[in-house]
């Protein structure tokens, strides 16, 4: 019994005198049932010491080998010169600043080679980690890019019925206005801009709708809804038409469909990239009655803004009617936040849209250099305005 502890004490004075850390570690050997178990390591001046409740293995330093191996060469081990059977391995790299191993000159050259195997091992594994983020990185940064090219393989008889169920479900929540005369004194001032929307294989289909917010808006496949709360605000033929060339952009860059697209998300974008655009019809019969729910990007409400205004100039009609109707919209939005202190509203457009201001200014600069000549619209816009008033 003495001498038990007295040996037990040896050890702890030997692992206190070498600074000794146990680590982790499996002992492979034979004659153990499934042929390993788990256990711990450590290095004193004479052995490498591996405990496990079923099992204690040495292997003296004088015969000792050490390599990396493993999956990936990312495990160390330790093993008997003359028993080739058994080893020791153990994941934990910094067994090898043990202060038995580093002071002996004999493991220098098994250490370095180690450690070589390991940090080889350690750029193989970053290269890979590198190639997958590259990959998914690259993904996203042309995912833009696929859901456009996509969006132009839908059939525009696809977007139609989506837009078609979509105004279905839609007209259950609007008082729609029917006045033929005024329909066609619209359809009048805005046929130039109509027809550049229907070179692209569209056909509008104008609506008015009672509802005083300042806004219109097109579904996909053409359908026009024109809010009472735009006519009564508006200041002029150019300011309704700026608005509306808005938003027939949306139309014929197709962000209905993109944000559809979008929202299906990346495996599935990639893989109607790679095979057939029929995958998606499923897609789009289960998703058109829910377009409502997808807005528009403030990338997308800037790209209507630049095809929008494009639009406008080749319809011959001045664009300026979208910064005044951006300017007029601002005050709104601010006479909105004025009152947000005492009254709950809801400012989803403002959350949505880019920054007004900043939208009034790039247009202002394409206005500053614009030297199209422009048709002149009537000036009976407040006699509409009226009329529309007292339906």
């Amino acid at each position: 019994m003495f001498f038990s502890l007295c040996k037990i004490y040896f050890i702890f004075l030997q692992k206190k005198a070498y600074n000794l850390t146990t680590f982790s570690a499996v002992l492979i050997h034979p004659d153990i049932t499934g042929g390993r178990c788990a256990g711990t390591i450590y290095i004193d001046q004479f052995n490498v010491c591996f405990n496990a409740e079923e099992i204690k293995y040495v292997i003296p330093l004088q015969f000792l080998h050490i390599s990396a191996g493993g999956s990936g060469n990312r495990l160390i081990f330790f093993s008997d010169k003359n028993q080739n059977a058994i080893s020791i391995y153990t994941s934990d790299n910094s067994i090898l600043k043990s202060e038995a191993l580093v002071n002996n000159s004999l493991f220098n050259e098994y250490i370095k080679s180690t450690k070589k195997t390991l940090n080889k091992s350690l750029v193989g594994t970053l290269i890979f980690l590198a190639i997958i983020v590259l990959f998914f990185g690259g993904l996203y940064f042309f995912k833009d890019k696929m859901v456009s090219s996509l969006a132009n393989q839908v059939p525009i008889e696809w977007e139609k019925k989506a837009g078609d169920k979509l105004f279905t479900t839609m007209s259950l929540q609007y008082k729609f206005i029917q006045n033929d005369s005024l329909k066609k004194v619209f359809l009048k001032i805005s046929d130039p801009l109509f027809k550049q929307v229907e070179k692209d294989g569209y056909k509008i289909d104008l609506y008015f709708v009672k509802d005083p917010t300042i806004n219109a808006f097109a579904l996909p496949g053409g359908k026009v809804i024109i809010q009472t709360g735009l006519i009564e605000n508006a200041k002029s033929w150019e300011e309704v038409m700026g608005v509306l060339g808005h938003e027939l952009a949306h139309v014929t860059k197709r962000h209905h469909i993109r944000s559809m697209i979008n929202s299906i998300g990346l495996f599935a974008i990639l893989s109607a990239f790679m095979g057939d655009i029929s995958s998606l019809a499923g897609t789009f019969a289960n998703l058109g009655g829910n377009l409502a729910s997808l807005s528009n990007s403030r990338s997308f409400e800037n790209e209507a803004d630049e095809e929008g205004w494009m639009m406008l100039q080749n319809a011959k009609i001045n664009p300026k009617g979208m910064i005044s109707f951006f300017e007029t919209l601002k005050a709104d939005h601010t006479t909105k936040m004025d009152t947000l202190i005492n009254k709950t509203i809801d400012l989803s457009f403002l959350s949505t849209h880019p920054n007004t201001q900043q939208r009034i200014d790039n247009l202002k600069i394409k206005m500053k250099n614009d030297q199209n000549k422009y048709i002149v619209l009537p000036v009976n816009y407040n006699e509409f305005k009226d009329a529309f008033s007292n339906l």
